[in-house]
């Protein structure tokens, strides 16, 4: 006899674990630029992470006239995060940046 077993649950892509680190260390209110494979969301404020659902808020468009708005993105559409000059590790950034 056999038996078989069926999971209802769904399964979530895995988030790279560079990618996750960023997001649950990159605290609230920090301006970053966020890419997708369709989009590209400039001086967007990040919000929170839920790492549960991977989920990122963000407030986006906020420099316009009606003010922003908030939109939450599955991490897993991300592909990559433009962090601040100020939070990137010092072997990334440039020498000549510097003299300036």
């Amino acid at each position: 006899m056999y038996h078989v077993f069926f999971d209802q649950r769904p399964t979530r892509p895995r988030l790279p674990r560079a990618l996750y680190e960023q997001l649950t260390a990159l605290p609230p209110n920090t301006e970053v630029n966020v890419h997708t494979a369709n989009e590209t969301y400039y001086n967007a404020l990040f919000l929170d992470f839920e790492p549960r659902t991977n989920t990122v808020s963000l407030l986006v468009d906020r420099f316009y006239e009606d003010g922003g708005r908030p939109l939450s993105l599955n991490a897993t559409a991300i592909t990559a995060i433009d962090l601040p000059a100020s939070m990137r590790p010092a072997s990334s950034t440039n020498v000549d940046d510097e003299e300036e």
